[in-house]
């Protein structure tokens, strides 16, 4: 299902967040509407570095920013993000102003992620947890927030919802493509007893049953 949206201006999507938050993912997903400029190669290819990402370069020279022929464009960026081998923090707020002067309504979508496994996914993939640098970064913003885990839970309904929310054209065709599994599956284990487990067990049956103190 397609869902498009009239509006009197050209719109650039900022998709940020801190890494390893789901980047890559929405990035492909809020790409994919064919009147949408994007990030086409992660159309083909599960993972591209970062700095391959069209806009890429606009982040660290945000005064050089210019647009293709289009109305809507998606453009993706961790914070901090490695370009050209170098760990920056991109310039988000500059590159947001720099459309607004060229007549492109820029809108800031943060990815939300659960913390604790995002951090765990910084520390196995860089070494190091780089959560604070985003936070401190992206308090000041105006923004939307996009949620991992809700779209990993509603899948197409919840494109349809971000469609909704952003004004933004959105598809939910081919959604799948490279979604097989939740990506937060390999960090959790169950957990065998918790110490309300058994409270909550008596707090289900009928009232007679109930243990009396």
């Amino acid at each position: 299902m397609s869902l498009s949206v009239v509006l009197p201006m050209k719109k650039l999507l900022i998709v940020a967040g801190p890494q390893g938050s789901g980047n890559h993912l929405f990035a492909r997903l809020l790409s994919a509407h064919p009147n949408v400029v994007g990030w086409d190669s992660l159309k083909d290819n599960y993972w591209v570095p970062s700095d391959e990402e069209p806009f890429a370069r606009y982040w660290v020279h945000p005064e050089e920013l210019t647009f293709p022929e289009g109305e809507f464009f998606c453009a993706n960026v961790s914070v901090p993000f490695f370009y050209d081998g170098v760990r920056q923090v991109p310039k988000i707020k500059e590159v947001a102003q720099k459309a607004m002067s060229l007549g492109v309504q820029p809108i800031i979508a943060l990815i939300v992620r659960d913390r604790n496994i995002n951090e765990l996914q910084q520390k196995r993939v860089g070494g190091e947890v780089t959560m604070d640098t985003a936070l401190e970064y992206f308090k000041d913003l105006t923004c939307h927030f996009i949620d991992h885990e809700a779209f990993f839970l509603w899948k197409e309904k919840y494109i349809e919802y971000l469609g909704r929310i952003l004004e933004f054209p959105v598809t939910t065709e081919g959604i799948d493509n490279f979604v097989t599994v939740d990506a937060n599956h390999k960090y959790v284990f169950p957990v065998q007893e918790h110490w309300l487990d058994k409270s909550i067990r008596e707090g289900r049956k009928p009232f007679k049953q109930r243990l009396k103190e």
